[in-house]
């Protein structure tokens, strides 16, 4: 498994060989609605929430834009707020100018309150599954660690075999990746599927898998985020409860 620290840039590396594949059967079956939402409004939709750099986000054609300014090293982001274990998550998402989207499932944290637990990444030609684990102290002290190595102009070191053994600190791993196709300026479909520490993500017909260590808890919330200098939109993002699909034969 491969383990990375906080940040986006890690997630750049070598472009991919394109794919193309039909988009496959649900691996859940979708229950309660539990949103649905169109942007088809003027303004923000009240429980949207932005944060970031003011005025990043907007309601653009009857869909909801981000933009990320090119000295944005965060990038903004905009959340909604989710009640529900066992999820299913579709959504549109165009780069209308390249960059990189990352989708986040938020939730109940085994060391208190929520944060991060699932991440899908989308840039320009790939797509990937990530998760988060660790505490929120760790997490803060790897950002102040962090600033002041560019501070003072030298790397941060690698994390050592001792830290990646304590379960509270802080780390996102990558649990899947393939090539994808999302720079061309279309839109694209996207479902996102969990199911106790099962998940799913498609992206048109490009499948990621994996099993996870700290998806099976309460959801709290969804978020949205732009980052390196993209521009992007969304749309139709809709969610409902959902169950496992019964194998054939059991």
């Amino acid at each position: 498994m491969r383990i990375m620290t906080c940040g986006l840039t890690a997630l750049f590396i070598a472009a991919l060989t394109l794919t193309a594949a039909e988009p496959q059967p649900p691996a859940s079956k979708p229950g309660k609605r539990l949103l649905s939402e169109d942007f088809g409004g003027a303004a923000l939709p009240a429980t949207w929430q932005p944060g970031g750099r003011p005025k990043s986000f907007s309601i653009v054609d009857g869909a909801l834009q981000g933009v990320c300014l090119p000295d944005d090293s965060h990038g903004p982001a905009i959340g909604v707020p989710i009640e529900g274990r066992n999820l299913t998550i579709q959504f549109s998402v165009k780069l209308a100018k390249p960059g990189v989207v990352l989708f986040l499932v938020d939730g109940d944290s085994q060391f208190g309150g929520t944060a991060h637990l699932l991440r899908v990444a989308l840039g320009g030609k790939f797509a990937a599954l990530q998760q988060d684990r660790g505490c929120l102290e760790s997490k803060q002290a790897q950002a102040a660690g962090k600033a002041k190595a560019v501070k003072e102009g030298r790397k941060l070191a690698p994390p050592t075999k001792e830290q990646l053994a304590d379960p509270k600190f802080y780390r996102t791993e990558m649990l899947d990746r393939k090539a994808a196709n999302l720079d061309d300026g279309q839109w694209h479909h996207v479902r996102v599927e969990i199911n106790g520490n099962d998940a799913v993500a498609q992206v048109d017909g490009v499948v990621l898998r994996a099993k996870g260590a700290v998806f099976d808890v309460k959801k709290s919330r969804l978020v949205f985020l732009i980052g390196l200098s993209g521009t992007m939109l969304i749309d139709d993002v809709k969610v409902w409860e959902n169950e496992a699909l019964k194998e054939k034969g059991r």
